[in-house]
């Protein structure tokens, strides 16, 4: 894994939009670095149903995944170009924008461990309710089980 290949995993919140700018400034005009903008959708059911009550409800929610998917697309491709003010050129910066599979930390961690990053910046959200006290944040999942990658996270 190398330092200078760079995951920066991205939400569209704040603490995302932070860590894109933390890169930008750290990072933007250094030579050999590449950043993967990483965003994680949820999986958009496919469907052909006949006409119900029921499936006219079932297709105004797959009409909101669809557009929250596209939405992220955007927000992934704002956060490019803002590396791209930074000082980072075209060929340095890539986005990937996949369908969530075992969960938004373990994609991460397994995305690193394929693509051989060494270095992960993400955004973190504080704790503010019971559950994300209990269950955790995707950057505190991320911190507990990534293992050869060095965690910048921003807050």
């Amino acid at each position: 894994m190398l330092w200078n290949q760079i995951l920066l995993a991205y939400d569209n919140s704040q603490q995302a939009l932070r860590a894109v700018e933390y890169v930008g400034q750290m990072f933007g005009r250094v030579d050999n670095v590449k950043v993967i903008i990483f965003g994680v959708y949820d999986k958009v059911p496919e469907h052909d149903m006949e006409d119900t009550v029921f499936t006219d409800q079932v297709r105004a929610r797959i009409s909101v995944l669809e557009r929250e998917k596209e939405k992220g697309r955007d927000n992934l491709d704002e956060a490019k170009k803002l590396l791209l003010r930074k000082g980072f050129s075209e060929d340095q910066v890539k986005v990937k924008y996949v369908e969530k599979k075992k969960g938004v930390a373990k994609d991460i961690i397994d995305e690193v461990k394929s693509g051989g990053y060494g270095t992960v910046v993400l955004g973190r959200k504080g704790v503010s309710n019971l559950a994300g006290m209990l269950f955790g944040s995707v950057s505190s999942g991320v911190i507990g089980n990534l293992v050869g990658a060095t965690i910048c996270v921003v807050e």
